[in-house]
């Protein structure tokens, strides 16, 4: 017996700009991008999140340490959630000639990459001075192009992923704030 879905499998088909969008950057092949993304889109696994801890600790001390954590957390939550209940498959599962870079598993929408890209992005313009909000915002959408870039995700993966995380960045703002005040004498 097959399971009854609400939102069909190949949703993220029946987009038209979201299929040309794709087509068209990941059909744009270079060495040079080939060779970059091949190791620059493991900056945006959760597994890589670590290394910036201590970066925001030093940008904004243990407030922004705590927001950075909180936020992170609520992507943490947000994106399984979300791919579980769409559970939509790959571009390289729905379309044929996707060029995929490194394999791919789990499922596509939304980006968790890009998701976890952004989370730093949005908290980050709470601490860090212009430079340094320009320069997490061209590695966030690096992170983003580079998920399309390399045949893992649809463009409306990486743009609704891209909100999870501006969302959990500026929702952590506010419940840091909150526990700051339950935390008072901590900070």
């Amino acid at each position: 017996m097959s399971e009854k879905r609400i939102i069909p499998p190949d949703w993220e088909l029946k987009i038209k700009w979201n299929v040309k969008l794709f087509r068209f950057i990941n059909s744009k092949r270079s060495k040079l991008l080939d060779r970059f993304y091949k190791y620059f889109f493991r900056l945006g696994k959760s597994y890589t999140l670590p290394i910036f801890l201590p970066f925001f600790y030093y940008t904004g001390g243990l407030k922004s340490f705590l927001h950075l954590f909180i936020s992170l957390f609520i992507t943490g939550v947000l994106m399984p959630l979300i791919k579980y209940t769409f559970r939509h498959q790959r571009p390289s599962k729905l379309m044929d000639n996707v060029y995929l870079l490194e394999p791919v598993t789990l499922k596509s929408f939304p980006s968790a990459d890009a998701a976890y890209a952004f989370t730093l992005l949005g908290v980050i313009i709470f601490y860090g001075n212009l430079y340094v909000v320009l320069i997490f915002l061209v590695y966030a959408l690096l992170i983003g192009y580079g998920r399309v870039y390399m045949g893992a995700h649809f463009p409306i993966d990486v743009i609704v992923g891209s909100i999870i995380g501006l969302f959990s960045g500026i929702t952590g703002a506010y419940l840091t704030d909150i526990v700051k005040e339950i935390l008072n004498g901590y900070f």
